[in-house]
């Protein structure tokens, strides 16, 4: 993902920190520790 390609489906994502919908900064390789994850793109703005 680093040379701009998009992410292909079963690829690692790299761990990042960001905050969850309560405010609260989350990290995904604390999550995935915990349970599965699935990570959804949204293109554009809210």
């Amino acid at each position: 993902m680093a040379d701009g390609s998009p992410p292909q489906v079963g690829q690692i994502a790299p761990d990042f920190v960001l905050p969850d919908s309560t405010n609260v900064m989350r990290r995904l390789s604390e999550l995935v520790a915990e349970r599965p994850v699935v990570l959804i793109f949204f293109r554009g703005h809210w």
